[in-house]
């Protein structure tokens, strides 16, 4: 028994180091997996100020929106006031949005950072949206004072029937956009039109129920019939003009493509003569690739029938914007610049278009989309003003493509929000 002693000493040390690093590693694992979860959850802060924001945005649209009311009841000198406070707030909005796109964007912040970024947008978003909706509260406690309504129904009747001419006209719009565009380039426009219809009838059903009511009662009773028609008409205005904003842009975008076509030709001739003469092999190459891709954009573009010109705008101007690289990576700064003038025109009418369509898309949704489309939006619509006042042209298109892929982003996010 002696001699086993040391064998069995031996045994048991053996079974107590397996165990200690048994439990050494399932102790890592444990906090890795913990450490996982932490990092996939949002931080509590995040989420509310995501939260404030989309209050805060459509508790703005609302104070556009209900000004416009105030305006035709009361006029400009006793909405002065409520005009300043929407401005400050649409100012507010702006630097909440500013730094919710710094914590999404791919840059590296501190704790401290974000958490100071949280608190910042949650402080200037509610604040924005207190003080409209005070503003917005203190004209409805005015409304039930005053002896106006028999004005503001007539104001609202007169709008009822300028918005059904308009009505009548989009319709038109939209039969001549089927004859000259896919379905993919109108967009929800045939949407927009049931949107308009749907707010039209519920602007007459609410202006006669209040017909009715001041013909047999007193003001304050048909306060809130009034509100109602404003509120339907607003929507009927924007689904509207999101029409007719649809066919502007793809004009625009035809008359863009136009322009591009016109340039394409002497940077084709421009590119061939680099690539008959190349400073390296690879340049000739990377040229006579490039060329031949736009070659076969400019090939499309010629095709008849029904189109999406926003589509092929972007094919073209992606197809010049390569071509205009090949170039420059074989030629002086001097023919990158003018390359880049050339694109520039393109991509601006092609951010405005993405951008337009996907403020439409939100505004006709308001309460649907969350916070970070409106951000990516805020965002694009910021890169835009900083593309068209940058006087490099090739910063100037840098800037434009991020503004068009952050309209794209900004689009994506809210139709996933609205299921769209």
């Amino acid at each position: 028994m002696r001699a086993d002693l040391p064998t069995v000493v031996g045994l048991v040390i053996g079974i107590v180091v397996v165990a200690f690093v048994g439990l050494t590693v399932a102790g890592f694992v444990l906090l890795a997996r913990r450490a996982r979860r932490e990092a996939s959850s949002p931080a509590p802060g995040r989420t509310s100020a995501g939260v404030s924001l989309v209050q805060a945005d459509d508790a703005i649209k609302a104070g556009d929106d209900e000004l416009d009311f105030a305006l035709a009841q009361f006029g400009e000198e006793r909405t002065r006031e409520f005009a300043t406070v929407l401005a400050r707030a649409k100012a507010d909005l702006t630097r909440a949005f500013r730094l919710q796109q710094q914590l999404d964007d791919g840059t590296p912040d501190s704790e401290q950072q974000r958490t100071e970024w949280t608190r910042q947008i949650r402080s200037l978003a509610d604040g924005a949206r207190e003080s409209v909706t005070a503003m917005t509260a203190s004209f409805d406690e005015l409304r039930r004072s005053e002896a106006g309504a028999p004005e503001t129904l007539a104001v609202l009747r007169a709008s009822l029937v300028a918005l059904a001419s308009r009505r009548a006209a989009g319709a038109d719009t939209i039969s001549e956009l089927r004859t000259r565009y896919l379905d993919s380039a109108i967009g929800t426009v045939d949407a927009d039109l049931a949107a308009a219809d749907a707010a039209l009838s519920s602007a007459t059903t609410a202006v006669d129920e209040a017909d009715a009511a001041l013909a047999a009662s007193t003001v304050p009773n048909v306060v809130d019939q009034l509100a109602a028609a404003h509120a339907a008409l607003g929507t009927a205005t924007r689904r509207l003009d999101a029409i007719d904003h649809r066919r502007d842009e793809l004009a625009a975008a035809e008359a863009s493509i136009a322009e591009l076509v016109r340039h394409a030709s002497d940077a084709i001739a421009a590119a061939r003569s680099l690539r008959d003469a190349p400073p390296d092999p690879d340049s000739a190459d990377e040229v006579n690739a490039a060329i031949a891709a736009l070659q076969g954009e400019l090939g499309a573009a010629a095709a008849s029938g029904r189109v999406d010109p926003a589509a092929r705008l972007d094919r073209l101007v992606d197809a010049s914007d390569k071509l205009d690289i090949a170039v420059a990576s074989a030629q002086n700064q001097q023919r990158r610049l003018d390359g880049a003038r050339s694109a520039l025109g393109g991509a601006l009418v092609s951010a405005r278009s993405q951008i337009a369509a996907v403020t439409d898309y939100i505004d006709g949704h308001r309460g649907g989309v969350g916070a970070q489309a409106r951000t990516r939006l805020a965002e694009a619509q910021r890169q835009l003003v900083l593309a068209q006042n940058e006087a490099d042209p090739v910063a100037a298109l840098d800037i434009a493509r991020r503004a068009q892929t952050d309209a794209r982003d900004a689009d994506a996010l809210a139709r996933y929000d609205t299921g769209g």
